[in-house]
């Protein structure tokens, strides 16, 4: 089998929309749109929810899923990646990507869970309740090694964090362990036993 290796990066619940509106903006549109309906309005996001046929998902639905391709500044990874998946293009079904108005290129499919029911924190410091998680996961092995390299799609991981006010970000390595990257509006580089534990449970962890 090969890796999968994923982004995990958590927000409070009250910015969760606003955090999914900022991942649509450095996305490919879809069209037609993902519909979010809540109690009293609807919410359209131009990402392709590919776990629902019809394109429509609640506001409180445990998990979302979509399939998106996301908007990165070219780096040297990159750059080979596009390369290698590329070269082959007059021979293949494919076509090259089409990079946008500011000169990032695509990099598809990502599989975006957003987790709306996590469990209890062990210290309940911090609730899970109040708490969701974008689990940005890979294609398999090539994507996975482009994830874990790239200095450019960790930016933008980065940036997503604090442009949105995240809670936490690690980088999962799909050994049980990842790496901490950002905790509470810091960066961080420091090896975690289980990738899943909840923020709260990573600050006692590390104390």
């Amino acid at each position: 089998m090969g890796l999968d290796f994923s982004y995990l990066l958590y927000f409070e619940r009250a910015r969760m929309w606003n955090a999914l509106q900022g991942v649509a903006k450095i996305a490919e549109i879809i069209s037609p749109p993902t519909k979010i309906h809540f109690p009293d309005h609807e919410l359209s996001i131009p990402l392709d929810s590919w776990i629902s046929k019809e394109k429509e998902v609640h506001y409180d639905d445990p998990e979302f899923s979509f399939a998106i391709a996301l908007y990165f500044e070219e780096d040297e990874d990159i750059e080979d990646y596009i390369f290698r998946l590329y070269r082959g293009v007059k021979d293949t079904y494919h076509s090259p990507p089409v990079y946008d108005e500011m000169g990032r290129v695509p990099i598809g499919y990502i599989y975006l869970a957003i987790y709306n029911n996590l469990p209890r924190c062990v210290s309940h410091k911090n609730p899970a309740e109040n708490m969701v998680l974008f689990d940005f996961g890979t294609t398999g092995t090539r994507m996975s090694l482009l994830f874990d390299n790239s200095t450019s799609i960790r930016k933008t991981f980065v940036e997503l964090l604090e442009k949105y006010i995240g809670v936490c970000g690690v980088f999962n390595r799909e050994d049980g362990g990842g790496e901490l990257f950002w905790l509470k509006g810091q960066g961080r580089s420091e090896y975690i036993g289980d990738a899943y534990m909840m923020p709260d449970e990573i600050e006692e962890y590390l104390e």
